[in-house]
């Protein structure tokens, strides 16, 4: 009976309503389950996110990468990754502010400093982007690449003596071929051509496959007109490499103003087959067809040099004198009038223009005009007396009686000074062989003695 009873109390308290006591550690142990897998969950799902941004940046996606960072809670590694893709998409000015504001929370952040010194320098702020390789330099004076790209900015700011003053700092830690190179560079700058030449030399032997300062020795010589050094150097870097576009440009350079020509051509050649059409390859290469009387090769290289960029007076020179021997005979004049119209008058330059313009004139079979620009010539080079000597037979040519005696009797009247029976007829150097060498003054007085014997039997004064 006790035990029926038993079960009945059981029973009843089975079927009062209230929870057993031991339900409600149960509930409490489930949601803190609940929890811990939310938080688990979330932790995947964010080392998923962080994995996929790196392989975003790492892909050059920036754009995903950006979109998958804003998901992120903000951190100053996140940060950092979204400024770099700002500043891959190009922008630049949104990558610094984002950079700027890790700084303002992180000043010591040296990664953060770097990038924001590089996005002032894209953005040309060059001051800001010393001051903040100053303050990297200032947490670790041993930090190499920030010290190199703070030195690179000095020199490019035309701050040589400071450079300089770096470069020789960072050379004690760092002596590789970039950093010497800088302070050559910053040498040059400064005006320095021998102490430059040493430093180059020097890098050369430490480093002979350094193409940078064989280019930039070569400059040097080339420069210097030591064209036999420039050519040596060059071609012993070319037995290592013979493909090296810097090198090649100084190589053919050093050939051209050395003028061997034919050298020369073969140079500029192999670049352009390579792809070099920049202005000077193109105009070194029309000025050597031109002096090899390749006329019309000479035509189209200079040509292609003049849409490169507004054109010099010498290359417009050139060009005029390649027109005036092909068929182009009148842009030929066009181009030699461009050249003195844009030129500062100097005598030398200007005699040289106004004489490749009489070329051109002559080319045309204009002579008036051709004696017009040799009048003009006159008065730049007014101790060339041969010219009164030319214009005096070109005017016979066109029987203009009255300026050819003119003429005649101008230059007869500079025999005292006894130079312009040495000189040879009126000729480029650069591309034809000299005149033979004759007495123009005996030449002159017999043609003026004629003209007066033929007005006499004329009867004219």
């Amino acid at each position: 009976m006790a035990e029926g009873l038993t079960e009945r109390k059981i029973l009843q308290r089975g079927n009062t309503g209230t929870k057993p006591e031991i339900t409600e550690p149960i509930f409490t142990h489930m949601k803190y389950l609940l929890i811990l897998l939310c938080l688990g969950f979330n932790v995947a799902l964010s080392a998923q996110n962080v994995t996929s941004i790196q392989e975003a940046m790492a892909n050059y996606d920036y754009k995903t990468a950006i979109r998958l960072i804003d998901g992120e809670t903000a951190s100053s590694q996140l940060l950092l990754q979204k400024a770099k893709a700002l500043k891959g998409l190009g922008h630049t000015a949104e990558a610094l502010s984002t950079l700027q504001h890790i700084i303002s929370e992180l000043p010591e952040n040296q990664q953060a400093l770097i990038e924001a010194a590089e996005c002032c320098r894209q953005l040309s702020k060059y001051n800001e982007a010393l001051e903040y390789y100053r303050k990297v330099l200032k947490l670790n004076p041993e930090h190499t690449y920030a010290h190199l790209q703070y030195t690179r900015l000095l020199y490019n700011q035309q701050r040589y003596g400071d450079a300089l003053h770096e470069s020789v700092t960072l050379a004690k830690k760092d002596s590789s071929a970039t950093v010497l190179r800088l302070m050559a560079e910053s040498m040059e700058g400064l005006n320095m051509p021998i102490e430059s030449m040493l430093c180059y030399i020097s890098i050369i032997r430490k480093y002979p496959s350094d193409y940078l300062s064989v280019a930039r020795l070569g400059s040097i010589l080339n420069t210097m007109q030591d064209y036999e050094g420039a050519i040596s150097l060059t071609e012993g870097y070319r037995q290592m490499d013979s493909t090296n576009v810097e090198v090649n440009r100084q190589n053919a350079l050093a050939y051209c103003l050395h003028k061997n020509y034919p050298m020369a051509i073969k140079r500029y050649q192999d670049l352009t087959s390579q792809g070099d059409s920049t202005l000077l390859t193109c105009y070194y290469l029309g000025v050597s067809y031109y002096a090899t009387k390749e006329y019309f090769k000479a035509r189209d290289w200079l040509l292609k040099a003049k849409s490169r960029q507004s054109p010099s007076a010498n290359l417009l020179y050139y060009l005029g004198r390649s027109c005036s021997k092909t068929l182009w005979k009148q842009d030929g004049i066009e181009y030699l009038n461009q050249a003195i119209d844009q030129t500062i008058p100097t005598d030398s330059i200007m005699e040289r223009l106004y004489f490749g313009l009489a070329d051109c004139y002559k080319e045309a079979k204009q002579t008036r005009e051709q004696i017009k620009a040799i009048k003009e010539q006159y008065k730049y080079a007014p101790d060339r007396h041969i010219l009164l000597y030319n214009m005096a037979f070109l005017s016979d040519k066109i029987k203009d009686t009255k300026a050819t005696e003119r003429y005649l009797q101008a230059f007869l009247r500079t025999k005292s000074q006894q130079k312009a029976i040495e000189l040879q007829q009126d000729s480029d150097v650069e591309e034809e062989e000299p005149a033979p060498r004759i007495d123009y003054y005996k030449s002159a007085a017999n043609k003026l003695e004629s003209i007066r014997k033929e007005k006499f039997f004329k009867g004219e004064k």
